[in-house]
């Protein structure tokens, strides 16, 4: 009875703790963005690069952002800053743009390749690394005047570079190809990882090396593993659930703390956005963040986080700047929005049978009914009109309940379990 009850108290006060912990919208009049990178420089110092050009800066934690437009109209995927003044941003069409004044006014370089640019890597303030599309790989060693271009290694596109130390780094590409070097960059050799997969979205800390695989369309990220290794030259990988296609960014704050980000259209127009975070070397999953109809629009399969400190960090979902100051705490979601023929009952329930009633076309639909680590419990497949499921397996609390067709989400509700009645 006890736990019923503070479920219930819970649920009552669910909008007062989302307003006041987890992952927070910020306001901002950030527009037609698909892509773009965002970026912390301080706890409170974040820069944004969109689609456009269109450049953004918060100075005090995301109450208010300055817009500045760079003229440069590219798609842009990746912004990194070596201190308060200079920074570079990569983007389509072999765009690169610095800033030495913080972002008030950005100068495009000279790259010498049209390649699509996804990562920009600033190993030292005159050592700068970009890859992209084609096998490119820039390298400049007088802070951007100059660049070197090597599309040698592989014809793959390469979707991420970064230096674990200052000998030390990776770069990540399509088809499983991963090139490493030993020697500051001077020469890369392939690494061994065994996985055929596309790598994407590289994050080295004192101790390990995170990477995302899975599968690259245009500018759509969807993984579904995990790998890392503490030696480079050993790899281990671990799946990683996401209730959407797949996840498009990861980071990793320190040695265990990790964060993936991602988001998706489902067929009837509806916006998702889903963060997952692990605590424990990426071990384990959990959700972070969960949101359908956010704000504003998201891209398809894209997203990126920045975190500041192991506490404070911001994400860029399309139009949506989120902020959290807690580590990315989950709590107490916005009700999720309900296909209008998708009924579940009885909700609350505290018995061990709910029903899942539905109208309209119900071909190839299946239900599935998940913990809030993600943990698929309950699946059925080939849906009636009526449909009777057994949850005597699951605990009291909150489940979310995803309605299916053709392994993508059209509708989603929540389920409520009491604590059964004596």
């Amino acid at each position: 009875m006890k736990t019923t009850i503070l479920i219930c108290i819970l649920i009552a006060f669910g909008s007062h703790l989302y307003a006041q912990q987890g992952w927070q919208y910020q306001i901002s009049n950030l527009t037609g963005n698909q892509c773009g990178a965002i970026c912390s420089i301080t706890r409170d110092t974040v820069c944004v690069m969109s689609d456009g050009g269109m450049f953004l800066k918060t100075p005090d934690g995301g109450s208010s952002w300055t817009e500045h437009n760079t003229g440069i109209n590219r798609s842009f995927f990746d912004l990194a800053f070596s201190n308060s003044n200079t920074g570079y941003a990569a983007g389509s069409k072999g765009t690169i743009l610095e800033t030495f004044n913080g972002g008030a006014t950005w100068i495009p370089l000279a790259t010498g390749t049209k390649a699509d640019l996804f990562s920009v890597w600033i190993k030292s303030p005159e050592n700068i690394w970009a890859v992209g599309d084609s096998g490119v790989i820039l390298n400049s060693a007088d802070g951007g005047c100059t660049w070197t271009k090597n599309n040698t290694l592989t014809g793959n596109r390469l979707n991420s570079i970064c230096f674990q130390n200052s000998n030390t780094g990776f770069i990540a590409g399509n088809g499983g190809i991963l090139l490493g070097t030993v020697n500051s960059g001077a020469t890369w050799s392939p690494v061994n990882i065994a996985t055929t997969k596309d790598l994407f979205s590289l994050s080295a800390t004192n101790n390990y090396t995170y990477l995302l695989a899975g599968g690259v369309f245009n500018y759509d990220y969807n993984s579904d593993e995990v790998f890392k290794s503490a030696d480079q030259i050993n790899w281990t990988s671990n799946s990683i659930w996401t209730s959407i296609p797949g996840l498009s960014r990861l980071i990793f704050q320190n040695d265990s703390l990790g964060f993936t980000i991602g988001s998706e259209l489902t067929t009837n127009g509806v916006s998702i956005i889903i963060m997952n975070k692990s605590t424990d070397y990426g071990q384990n999953w959990y959700t972070s963040f969960y949101n359908w109809n956010p704000p504003s629009s998201v891209g398809i399969a894209y997203g990126d986080i920045s975190f500041a400190t192991d506490s404070v960090g911001y994400a860029l979902c399309g139009n949506n700047i989120l902020k959290t100051t807690d580590q990315g705490t989950f709590v107490s979601i916005k009700e999720l929005n309900h296909h209008p023929g998708f009924k579940i009952f009885p909700n609350p329930s505290a018995s061990n049978e709910v029903s899942i009633e539905l109208t309209g076309n119900m071909q190839g639909l299946s239900v599935e009914i998940s913990d809030m680590q993600g943990m698929i419990l309950v699946k059925k497949n080939n849906l009636k009109r009526l449909n009777l499921l057994d949850v005597s397996q699951t605990h009291p609390g909150v489940y979310f309940v995803r309605l299916m067709q053709d392994n993508r989400i059209i509708g989603v509700g929540k389920l409520l379990r009491l604590e059964p009645t004596q």
